[in-house]
């Protein structure tokens, strides 16, 4: 069967976020290549929103199935793709997939255009509504496939949950149907599915994952790193796993990985400020380790012990240990949380202050309530109030929430106030 699928693009592009491949839909990819169908991927964040080049693609191609995926700032994208797919011929099959489509399959399945949704890991699932369509699309082999949200006699039905996929399973991204040249976060490397088991308010990922974090075999990750080397010049690799240093045992074991594999390469991750030691940021930085991202969120402690359960003088040692190894390090905060008040944000702001000085590079981005997220689902009893229902403004740069201590407008000007006096944009 053909293929195309379709990664959504941002409506605004900023310096908040770097242009990364589009790993999850090229996971889907390789997989069906693996099973004998014919796939192609565009990638629009790359190409830009063109609706002709689309509609050339798709006259060139003639695929059976398109899928599309999207976050929630580019779902309202994805839709205006699925209708242009749609007006080129309404014969041909839409599945939409990614985290907004997992966690509002209902809402999605409600437009028109949109056949189907894939919820959660989308390899498996992809395959088997393949599988599906080439049977004529049976009621009854839809309703047997795990993971999949359908219609049926005008209603959406969703499928129960499906099994992810053993860790020593997944495969490799399709990289080579992508142009890497192109991305400022060209090689990427995921090592494991799961997700965070860490349930802050502020994220969905406990919901789309329910924090069943599974770790990929050390071996088959350093295969990866190794192609990438070899077949795309990579002297640089970023592990994109929320918490990489979860499990410090199997942290070490990649480590010697790295040594062992004589692969002149450095790399970088993102983690807590509580999952690392002095001890830990040193054997990093021996093996290659030159940039670290820490989530610290907020420099209240009365709001980290409600939203993050981390504290400040752990953030700051941790901050001060990687820069003493000579580590480059970014570390996020968000701005407001429900329960921030003047008061609190001063006492952030302050500690950004500190965390300029011990060395650390700030990133700052508005606190969004996303669906699937505390902030989300229990607005009313928090006391927040989302303002907008364009998905597009959930991009952590506009504010789109205010809370029962800060209204929008006084959020605006005390971030923006901050920012200049720290000598960065808000949204950095």
């Amino acid at each position: 069967m053909r293929v195309l699928l379709l990664q959504a693009p941002v409506s605004i592009r900023s310096p908040h976020s770097k242009l990364s491949p589009p790993l999850g839909l090229a996971y889907v990819a390789q997989y069906l290549i693996d099973r004998g169908h014919s796939i192609e991927l565009l990638d629009l964040n790359v190409t830009g929103f063109n609706p002709d080049r689309i509609k050339s693609r798709l006259k060139r191609m003639r695929p059976d199935l398109v899928g599309v995926s999207s976050h929630t700032e580019t779902y309202p994208n994805a839709l205006a793709i699925a209708e242009i797919v749609k007006e080129h011929d309404p014969a041909v099959a839409i599945l939409f997939g990614g985290p907004h489509a997992s966690i509002l399959p209902q809402e999605v399945l409600a437009h028109p255009a949109v056949d189907y949704v894939a919820i959660g890991e989308g390899e498996q699932t992809a395959a088997e509504l393949v599988q599906a369509l080439e049977g004529g699309a049976r009621r009854d082999a839809l309703a047997a496939i795990a993971g999949l949200g359908y219609k049926a006699d005008g209603e959406a039905r969703i499928n129960p949950a499906r099994e992810p996929l053993d860790a020593a399973d997944i495969g490799r991204p399709a990289r080579q149907l992508l142009s890497i040249e192109f991305y400022e976060d060209a090689h990427n490397v995921l090592t494991s599915r799961g997700g965070c088991p860490y349930r802050c308010p502020f994220c969905s990922a406990s919901q789309m994952w329910g924090g069943r974090r599974r770790m990929r075999p050390v071996e088959h990750i350093i295969n990866e790193i190794r192609e990438l080397v070899q077949d795309y010049g990579a002297e640089r690799v970023f592990f994109v796993d929320d918490i990489l240093t979860l499990n410090a045992r199997w942290l070490d074991r990649l480590m010697d990985a790295i040594e062992d594999s004589g692969l002149a390469i450095s790399w970088g991750c993102a983690t807590r400020v509580d999952r690392v030691s002095p001890q830990m940021l040193h054997r990093m930085a021996q093996t290659g380790c030159t940039a670290i991202q820490f989530g610290i969120e907020s420099g209240s402690q009365e709001v980290l012990d409600s939203v993050k359960g981390i504290r400040t003088e752990d953030a700051l040692e941790a901050v001060r240990a990687a820069v003493a190894e000579g580590i480059n390090v970014a570390c996020s905060f968000m701005v407001p949380f429900p329960e921030d008040d003047e008061e609190t944000l001063a006492q952030s702001f302050e500690f950004m202050r500190e965390i300029q000085a011990a060395g650390g590079r700030l990133l700052i981005s508005m606190t969004t309530p996303f669906p699937g997220t505390m902030y989300y689902d229990q607005a009313d009893s928090l006391g927040v109030r989302i303002l907008s229902d364009d998905w597009r403004m959930f991009d952590c740069k506009h504010v789109v929430m205010e809370t029962r201590h800060l209204s929008a407008e006084r959020i605006e000007s005390l971030t923006e106030a901050m920012a200049s006096n720290l000598g960065l944009s808000k949204t950095a």
